[in-house]
């Protein structure tokens, strides 16, 4: 569960910003739910033979005698608050978006810990392959402004119900006589959730697969229609993909489309977001019989698949310079004055000369520097240096205020 220091903090915020901005785009709503929920929420939506629910969740009993539990995935919540809000009542199809951390108690690893955070969306309320390409073109378009290049949507579907079970026995039939050359967690997986040792990355396991059935071959008509009409408005939108048929996921609400979203960049554990829809999970938790679909997306995994050059720069403020120590006072004045107008600014209080305090603006990015001196103060003006173009211009306070007010944004 690591701190994340400033210069990582100014990623994250562009980050999110970024994904707010392409959510409200698509006409999501922002929720914000609690990070403990009565762990009945995630046993009921995630499955109680998961490895979530067995292995890795945060669970504990509050001074009234509840089971409760530190979220180790959003849309069991989501769908939880959905429901306890009747927000089926108020809208017809509910569209949203969240943005936190997520708990679950695995091995830290690359792109893997204890507390991570996930920015995801769901669609509740209807279902079909028109909703499933919009909630995977949304990713498509979220992950390319992110700055995510060389990324690849996998997919699949599962079926309805009676598709799923009529695979799982042909599976179970296929293992019955090759047990021996599955790892240990495959064995104990083909016993409670067969469907995850299709997941499994071990090469013998992998080799001991290759002939295994094709669920593909399992759906029925409907659930083929819509898996072939998805593949048609995503090619049709440019949206690439490509077929996996071992693709599934580690919850148990998935029903029908499923995806994921892996990266070069990431070796083995290559996932950086994963989703799909889940038909039957609002009616399960007790509220109506609708359909929904979602993602999430791993934020520590997505900032290995980012070039972080490519990034703005957090410090975006202007950095204000006295030419000399006694022009500190000026400065102060000046920036104080530039904050109260909304201008998103800095003073350096270090002692560095002003060389040194122009060496610090490079380094740290700023887009301008004001600089205060003897002649400033004479003629009411400021010098503003744009850092990038190197042009220099001398400017009244308000003008100042009202260039810089527009174009700056603080990450800081």
């Amino acid at each position: 569960m690591p701190d994340i220091l400033p210069a990582e903090m100014a990623v994250r915020r562009w980050v999110e910003d970024t994904a707010r901005d392409v959510f409200r785009t698509f006409g999501y709503g922002e929720i914000r739910t609690p990070f403990l929920e009565e762990t009945d929420v995630f046993t009921r939506s995630i499955g109680e033979e998961t490895d979530i629910v067995q292995k890795e969740m945060y669970s504990l009993t509050d001074r009234g005698g509840t089971n409760i539990s530190l979220r180790p995935e959003g849309t069991a919540s989501i769908v939880r608050a959905y429901i306890e809000h009747g927000l089926h009542h108020k809208e017809g199809l509910v569209k949203l978006f969240y943005a936190g951390p997520m708990f679950r108690g695995e091995r830290p690893q690359k792109g893997r810990l204890r507390q991570f955070y996930q920015i995801g969306a769901e669609i509740i309320g209807a279902s079909g392959p028109y909703i499933d390409a919009e909630i995977i073109f949304n990713l498509d378009v979220l992950l390319k402004q992110l700055k995510v290049d060389g990324f690849t949507i996998l997919l699949n579907s599962l079926g309805c119900a009676r598709d799923r079970a009529a695979f799982k026995k042909a599976l179970s039939d296929y293992l019955a006589g090759k047990m021996p050359a599955l790892c240990d967690n495959c064995k104990r997986r083909a016993g409670t959730n067969i469907l995850r040792v299709l997941d499994c990355k071990r090469e013998g396991c992998r080799a001991t697969l290759g002939e295994a059935p094709d669920i593909l071959d399992y759906l029925c008509g409907a659930c083929s229609g819509d898996y072939a009409a998805l593949k048609s408005i995503l090619s049709e939108m440019g949206v690439p993909f490509r077929q996996r048929k071992d693709l599934v996921r580690g919850l148990d609400y998935y029903t029908g489309t499923v995806f994921e979203v892996v990266h070069p960049s990431l070796g083995a554990q290559d996932a950086i977001a994963a989703g799909g829809r889940y038909d039957e999970l609002v009616k399960q938790m007790g509220g109506p019989d609708v359909g929904a679909t979602g993602y999430g997306i791993g934020i520590e995994r997505l900032l290995l698949a980012i070039d972080v050059k490519d990034i703005p720069p957090g410090l975006a403020g202007a950095l204000v310079i006295p030419v000399g120590d006694e022009f500190r006072p000026d400065a102060f004045r000046i920036t104080s004055g530039l904050r109260i107008k909304g201008v998103p600014c800095e003073m350096d209080h270090s002692g560095r000369s002003f060389k040194g305090q122009m060496r610090k603006a490079h380094r740290d990015r700023r887009k301008f520097v004001i600089m205060v001196g003897e002649e400033e103060i004479k003629s009411e003006k400021l010098l503003l240096k744009d850092m990038e173009t190197g042009e220099q211009k001398a400017l009244s306070f308000e003008d100042v205020a009202q260039r810089l007010k527009g174009v700056l944004k603080s990450d800081v």
